[in-house]
């Protein structure tokens, strides 16, 4: 075998060696460097990488002039000796860099003399140079440049496997912590999800979604959609999700938490829009108030069956225009009701309308018993026939008929208190309970759950239960816990059974070895004793 072929297949040993796709990129892109000028008998050598704008190459790693990687050394692609090499996409070779147009001052002020570069190619795709220099003149003939050429391909794929592999794994990461872990737990109102993300040469996008309780029996549902992929994407898409939370919590209107992020996305200075569905589901009237943001229209099945895509007034993408105005419209969403929200991979199929995608989702829905289901099988595929391309989100809400005896069980702690409140009035109504009568009802039923959570149990995990019944008018709750009531502490406590008693026609109160049970009676149309 010739010299040239020996040289030549050491080469291709010393940089596809297996033991280098275990490493980090940069300990990678470090070794790479030292078997390449050892390959080369070169005195430097430097990869360049191209950033996501594609306009510039970063020094990334270096051997002999790592002042270019400490300074961060951008080279505009197209400008000087490794910027044309990006955009020629070919081997440049420099016999006297003191002659060259050279955009680094560092490779003269480091005394190299000549120099040779190729493009490093990813599937006939520039991803970065690969430039190695002598301190002496030399002349690099056609077997360094195919040696060097060679010696790259084999380092592009090496890079892009490594980096591919570490910005999915950070991106991955950093989306698992911000969908979130488990949904809200809501008396009578059943949620699902489903998050599936696509595995693609860009990296994981910025599809989401949210779900979280609000003042007065209000739950925010949220679906959006960061344009992009990579970790630029899924970062864009926290600071969405965590303003949206902020705005919500903070009691702005629908309208007015998706204008306010569409305010602060284009503070950030970020060049990818985002689109997004926001509801905001009202229990106590059984109302859902939507927004759009350019975003794939809701989908609501009523308690009948019937099945729509609802057309909501949807406004133009996040981060377009500091003039944009978002509207919200409000639907009656009546027990027995489902409402879906997806991103656009859920339905959407290339060189398709849609509208046929949007349909193919109507009749799925409407014909799905088991929203977990539903929402599983569609983050699937099954609108598409097939596993997207892009990533899906998908959460689905049905408001649960109440049964004509309500059986909950709550923890004993203050904080579930106010979530009881929209049940209860939900289940009242049922019966014809006036707004007076619901208040007073629901106020006497809180403080019997106060007490329980109170009284009844020392600090740590518990429950209590609560049990409502309607018989020809009459009202009856009963509050049951299974610990033993403290005495009443402070010169102002010790009243809760007063009120119980001003609110409602009869207050009993029982304990035994088993805990304590309050049962409390209300004849409807009729006041309190």
């Amino acid at each position: 075998m010739a010299y040239d072929e020996l040289r030549k297949l050491h080469a291709l040993q010393r940089v596809t060696d297996v033991g280098l796709a275990y490493l980090p990129l940069d300990e990678l892109l470090t070794e790479l460097l030292e078997r390449i000028a050892e390959i080369l008998h070169s005195d430097t050598a430097a990869f360049l990488l191209l950033e996501e704008d594609g306009a510039s190459l970063l020094a990334t790693a270096a051997k002999g002039i790592e002042e270019e990687v400490e300074q961060g050394v951008r080279i505009p692609v197209g400008g000087g000796f490794a910027g044309r090499i990006a955009a020629e996409r070919r081997a440049i070779f420099i016999e006297d860099v003191d002659h060259a147009d050279i955009l680094n001052p560092i490779l003269r002020e480091k005394g190299i003399r000549s120099m040779l570069g190729v493009p490093l190619l990813v599937e006939e795709q520039v991803i970065g140079v690969l430039h190695v220099g002598t301190l002496t003149p030399r002349l690099f003939d056609e077997a360094d440049t195919e040696l060097l050429q060679l010696a790259a391909d084999r380092a592009a794929t090496s890079i892009e496997r490594a980096r591919l592999f570490h910005q999915r794994g950070v991106v991955e990461a950093l989306q698992r912590s911000l969908v979130p872990e488990q949904l809200p737990s809501v008396p009578g109102l059943e949620l699902a999800a489903r998050y599936r993300p696509a595995v693609r040469r860009g990296g994981i996008g910025g599809d989401w979604f949210d779900a979280f309780p609000l003042g007065r029996g209000g739950i925010a549902l949220v679906v959006g959609d960061v344009m992009g992929h990579g970790i630029g994407a899924a970062a864009l898409m926290a600071q969405m999700r965590t303003g949206l939370r902020a705005y919500a919590l903070d009691g702005h209107s629908p309208a007015g938490v998706v204008d306010r992020l569409n305010r602060l996305l284009l503070t950030l200075g970020q060049r990818l829009m985002t689109t997004l569905a926001y509801a905001l589901l009202d229990l106590e009237r059984e109302q859902v108030t939507l927004v759009s943001a350019g975003h794939l229209p809701p989908l609501v099945r009523a308690p009948g069956g019937e099945t729509a895509v609802l057309a909501v007034d949807g406004g133009p993408p996040l981060g377009v225009s500091t003039v944009s105005t978002y509207h919200e419209t409000t639907f009656d969403f009546p027990a027995g009701s489902t409402l879906l929200l997806a991103t656009d991979g859920a339905v959407e199929v290339r060189g398709e309308s849609i509208d046929d995608g949007l349909e193919r989702l109507r009749a799925l829905l409407e014909r799905a018993d088991d929203l977990e289901v539903l929402c599983q099988d569609v983050a699937e595929g099954e609108v598409r026939g097939a596993p997207a391309d892009d990533d899906v989100a998908i959460l689905g809400a049905r408001l649960e008929l109440l049964p004509d005896t309500l059986r909950t069980t709550w923890p004993a702690s203050a904080e579930t208190l106010p979530a009881m409140r929209p049940l209860l009035r939900r289940w009242l109504g049922r019966w014809g309970a006036g707004e007076d009568e619901i208040y007073d009802i629901i106020v006497a039923v809180q403080e019997a759950s106060a007490n329980a959570v109170e009284h009844a149990y020392a600090p740590g995990a518990a429950t209590y239960e609560v049990t409502a019944e309607h018989d020809h008018g009459v009202i009856r709750f009963v509050v049951r816990d299974r610990g033993r009531w403290r005495e009443p502490r402070g010169t102002h406590r010790g009243r809760g059974i007063s009120m119980m008693r001003a609110l409602m026609e009869t207050v009993d109160v029982v304990q035994d070895e088993e805990g304590t049970r309050v049962e409390l009676r209300r004849t409807l149309g009729r006041q309190a004793a």
